[in-house]
Order: C-alpha cells, then sequence, then structure tokens
C-alpha cells in the first residue's frame, strides 16, 4: 500500500517529534528547512538499507566486467554495482557473493554467470512508500535532525532512536507480510506430480 503522505509532511512530522516548529516549505530561509533539505536524503537511504522494503527491492541485471586480478583465484566472475543499489540481498540463485570497492566504485563478486541481482535500490519517490514506511522515515529523519536543532540534548536524541528503533518491527512485520514467497519448485517432486 503507497502513502499519500508528501515529502513536506515526512519533514513536518519530523519536526514534531522533535518538538520543533514546522514548515510551510523546503525552501524556506529557516534552520529547520535548511536542515531538512540537508538531511533528507541521508536519512532516505538510511531507513532503506535498515530492511528489505518490498517497494525498494527490484531485480536488475547485472553487467560483467573484467575479474580484479587479486580476486581471481576465489571468484569466477566480477560484476558492477547497479546504480542507486543500496544493498545487495542476493546474486543468481542465491549463491555466495562478496560486495568489494575500488577506485573506479563498488562491484560483486561471485561465481554465477550472466547473474541478476536482488536488492534493495533506493527509491526517492514517495508515493511509491508504505504509510509505515513514512512513519519509520520521519523518525529517522528526526534522529538526524535533532542535533543542529536542539543542540545540547543529547537526552531528546535518544528518546528518538529509541521511537526509530520501535517503529520498525511493525514496519517490517506489515511489509514481511505483504506477498508470498513461490513454492520450491524440486525437480524430484515436479516429476513425481506428472505421474
Amino acid at each position: 500500500m503507497s502513502s499519500t503522505a508528501g515529502k513536506l509532511d515526512i519533514c513536518n512530522m519530523a519536526l514534531g517529534f522533535i518538538g520543533s516548529r514546522g514548515i510551510a516549505s523546503l525552501t524556506e530561509n529557516t534552520p529547520e528547512a535548511v536542515q531538512c533539505g540537508l538531511f533528507w536524503d541521508r536519512a532516505r537511504r538510511a531507513a532503506l538499507e535498515d530492511y528489505p522494503w518490498n517497494f525498494a527491492t527490484r531485480r536488475a541485471r547485472l553487467a560483467e566486467k573484467p575479474l580484479p586480478e587479486a580476486w581471481a583465484g576465489e571468484w569466477r566472475h566480477c560484476y558492477a554495482l547497479p546504480d542507486l543499489c543500496l544493498r545487495a540481498l542476493r546474486v543468481g540463485r542465491g549463491g555466495p557473493f562478496r560486495l568489494r570497492g575500488d577506485g573506479q566504485g563498488a562491484f560483486i563478486l561471485s561465481d554465477e554467470g550472466q547473474a541478476w541481482l536482488e536488492g534493495v535500490f533506493d527509491t526517492p519517490d514517495v508515493s511509491l512508500w508504505s504509510e509505515l514506511f513514512v512513519m519509520a522515515m520521519a523518525r529517522r529523519l528526526a534522529c538526524l535532525i535533532a542535533i543542529p536543532l536542539l543542540k545540547n540534548n543529547p537526552g531528546k536524541l535518544q528518546e528518538l532512536e529509541q521511537l526509530y528503533r520501535m517503529a520498525l518491527p511493525k514496519a517490517t512485520g506489515q511489509d514481511a507480510a505483504e506477498g508470498r514467497e513461490a513454492p520450491n519448485r524440486d525437480a524430484w517432486l515436479q516429476a513425481r506430480r506428472a505421474w
């Protein structure tokens, strides 16, 4: 289920959690709007990385690249990490893989050829977010903007971090309940059903 909240609504929820005044626009020249603008992208990506949310989980064909010599004895294939991928969950049929990096960016090492990646991708479109993720995101944003806006109130920051941690189980539980895994198609069982 997608949310009807917008970016401004979520920022105002976050400001409400810290006890600060709301904003009418993200472009206004107030400390609240400036801090929401500074931390919005980081809060979103961090909240998305915390769980494989259904709305942010996608599959992408991996683009093979030359296997770095340092890994040639351990892995057979090297793939570029797709743009906007925040967290790799599974490569190919679920075999082992490693996410590594070099001067040119992140890459995935795997033994599977022509592989697909299932991962959590950055999803900036707020209209795709679930309502419970919106609430979790507002709490995550509140944690980040509380320090510059409240300055000397470490107790409030701890309270906000606890609110965020408390919001996750309900949000992730509902997200996990949406949909069902495909049944395991064991070749032996499939053959037995044909009789």
